[in-house]
């Protein structure tokens, strides 16, 4: 449970070509909650400059796998607050999904930050969104565990780097396994990111919270788009 005498230090990491709702779901959510609760954010990237949304654009030059789009400099930027350098403790991780996940040697400094967090015990919960959970995977840390990830990018995502040897579920809006949350794509991670403040602050709370924001969210194992995919 939380210790509401401290703050909760949450972290999200950062990269070129995150999703926008990945990011800015769940933060809506949290950053109602962080009216009532003391809680702290930290952005995390390699280094400060800018971070494109939804496209990899670095030094003003469009990159990744939509740079060939019809607007390839449709983004916006986010300032990151640390390096994965100077990274504060945290007790909370948040690793977003998006096109920018694809890219294996630009996120490879992510995995290797991931790679040592997962073994900080002030480390209370991983969180991932969408493709984030293949960053995650990568590293090779949840092996033998229970995960999830966005359906349309499934089998991708179990192609990466040690993901053969986690446990995935195909028909989960989010999955639960200890300490780890990893959710499917997009719209999912809001979902998940309710159901957490419920697990740790309560049902009246996630609730005041999800009728705040008019979000009408789905349950844990409500996943239409499983079966959509061909998953199940």
């Amino acid at each position: 449970m939380v210790n509401f005498t401290a703050p909760l230090r949450i972290g999200y990491v950062l990269y070129p070509a995150f999703t926008a709702i990945d990011v800015f779901g769940p933060l809506n959510a949290l950053n109602f909650l962080s009216i009532t609760y003391n809680m702290t954010l930290s952005l995390l990237s390699t280094d400060l400059a800018p971070v494109s949304v939804d496209r990899t654009v670095v030094d003003g030059v469009p990159g990744g796998t939509l740079a060939s789009s019809a607007s390839p400099y449709f983004t916006e930027f986010v300032l990151p607050t640390h390096t994965f350098a100077d990274a504060p403790p945290l007790d909370v991780i948040f690793v977003p999904g998006g096109a920018g996940s694809r890219d294996t040697r630009r996120t490879q400094p992510h995995v290797d930050w991931l790679t040592r967090r997962m073994d900080d015990p002030e480390l209370a919960y991983m969180m991932t969104v969408c493709t984030g959970t293949a960053l995650l995977a990568r590293t090779g840390k949840i092996a033998g565990r229970n995960a999830t990830t966005n359906k349309a990018a499934f089998n991708w995502v179990k192609s990466v780097e040690h993901a053969d040897e986690v446990n995935w579920i195909a028909k989960a809006r989010w999955v639960v396994d200890g300490n780890l949350w990893t959710s499917s794509g997009v719209s999912a991670g809001t979902d998940m990111t309710l159901g957490w403040i419920e697990h740790l602050y309560g049902r009246n709370e996630s609730e005041r919270i999800r009728v705040m924001m008019e979000w009408n969210s789905l349950n844990q194992t409500d996943d239409p788009f499983a079966e959509y995919y061909g998953l199940v």
